[in-house]
């Protein structure tokens, strides 16, 4: 079946700045959501790669000497074992994808050395979809086996599949969604409003539909598709 979660909602239930709040598992791709709220001190991940969106407020991150500030609907890609930190003056909400298989640790490896010689990617949902008409998709990125797409919908109706397990994030607009596939015992249907979040099981296929287009962030692990 289909599971929604609001992150609205889950703001709410955070209790403390950086605490992570599961809400998805996309093959061995865990998704979380969390508050950005202070400094999280130089670390790093030896084991996996992670990728953050910025859903709410403005986010820093230090990386290599550098420093890049993530506004809503920007995604950045961290490689695995680049030592760095990350702020915030304001309280931000973040969505946080990273393979799961370590132990969750609150602030990662603390034995800083030198990381691999990639370079972190920052991706602009708004600049992907600029030139992009209704009812088109914009890749915007792919990491640990998931590939992050940018959607426009268009007015009326539009079928889709979910080969891989996938999640699709409302960012602009209202979606009419219904959705159908192994498991379920009748059509899921529903209205995602901004902020809202729809996790589609593997072999999931449905359609959705606006009266507007609408603005979405589909992510969908393809490892084994």
């Amino acid at each position: 079946m289909i599971f929604r979660a609001s992150i609205p909602e889950i703001r709410e239930l955070l209790q403390k700045p950086f605490q992570v709040y599961p809400v998805a598992r996309l093959g061995g791709v865990q998704v979380y959501v969390y508050r950005s709220h202070g400094e999280v001190q130089k670390h790093r991940h030896p084991e996996f790669d992670e990728v953050f969106m910025v859903y709410e407020g403005l986010v820093t991150f230090g990386i290599g000497g550098e420093e890049f500030t993530l506004r809503p609907d920007e995604l950045l890609w961290i490689p695995r074992g680049m030592a760095h930190w990350s702020g915030s003056r304001l309280p931000s909400m973040v969505l946080l994808f990273r393979r799961d298989e370590e132990p969750l640790r609150w602030n990662g490896d603390f034995r800083i050395r030198e990381g691999p010689g990639e370079r972190p990617v920052i991706v602009r949902i708004h600049e992907a979809l600029q030139d992009a008409p209704p009812g088109s998709s914009r890749f915007l990125l792919e990491a640990s086996g998931v590939r992050y797409l940018a959607v426009r919908t268009r007015e009326g109706s539009t079928e889709w599949e979910a080969r891989g397990p996938a999640l699709l994030l409302l960012l602009r607009g209202e979606l009419a969604l219904e959705g159908e596939g192994p498991g379920f015992p009748e059509p899921a249907r529903g209205i995602l409003a901004p902020g809202e979040l729809a996790v589609l099981p593997p072999g999931t296929r449905g359609r959705w539909e606006s009266e507007r287009p609408a603005v979405l962030l589909w992510v969908e692990n393809v490892e084994h598709i």
